[in-house]
């Protein structure tokens, strides 16, 4: 594989990630474009801090 093929899997990947993040937050009652927009400049990482150092709000 080329650089240009890397870039693009990599790329895939990260969105794919940064959908995720925002579902996860949609179901513990968070914004999901604030978690999407954290999750498509932080990554993995804001995937990490969603699930292991936040608390599930209360259904509204």
């Amino acid at each position: 594989m080329e650089w240009n093929e890397w870039a693009t899997a990599g790329g895939t990947v990260w969105f794919c990630i940064a959908l995720t993040i925002s579902a996860l937050a949609g179901l513990q009652g968070r914004t999901k474009l604030g978690w999407f927009i954290l999750g498509m400049i932080f990554g993995p990482l804001a995937l990490l801090i969603l699930v292991f150092l936040t608390e599930p709000l209360g259904k509204r």
